[in-house]
């Protein structure tokens, strides 16, 4: 008996990312270490909220979304990040989006892979390098045209 197992390789380009992030230091530095990316369209929320009403209003669909857990610096009413992942999968359903957070709780992580978060990224010393490799594996990077002589 032969068996043929085949996986399937995710093409889908990655031309827009959005970053929920209460805190400015870590939007900056996400937002920074995203730049590295030709031509990606990065844009930041401070609020789960302020996003969700972008998305709504403006229809556009993000390829990535990475949103933090605690989301509450601003307001101690906001949203958590996974209230926040359940209203994204929601109103933007064709976005990945990606839990990038402190809480290292696989109760959490579990919960937000059953929310639908295509993964969950635990932020510290390896964690962009972790999303390199998340991002390299799961899209096509937009890059320039070469023009050939």
């Amino acid at each position: 008996m032969d068996i043929n197992l085949s996986f399937t390789q995710r093409n889908k380009k990655l031309t827009s990312v959005y970053v929920i992030e209460d805190s400015q230091m870590d939007l900056n530095m996400m937002t920074d270490f995203l730049e590295k990316y030709p031509n990606l369209t990065v844009k930041g929320f401070p609020t789960g909220d302020s996003c969700v009403k972008e998305l709504v209003m403006s229809g556009f669909t993000p390829d990535l979304i990475l949103v933090d857990y605690f989301l509450d610096s601003e307001s101690a009413q906001s949203k958590d990040g996974l209230e926040i992942l359940s209203k994204l999968k929601e109103v933007s359903p064709n976005s990945d989006v990606i839990m990038l957070t402190s809480v290292d709780n696989p109760r959490i992580v579990d919960l937000a892979r059953k929310k639908g978060a295509l993964d969950y990224v635990v932020k510290g010393s390896a964690s962009y390098e972790r999303l390199d490799t998340i991002i390299n594996k799961n899209f096509v990077l937009n890059t320039p045209p070469t023009i050939e002589d």
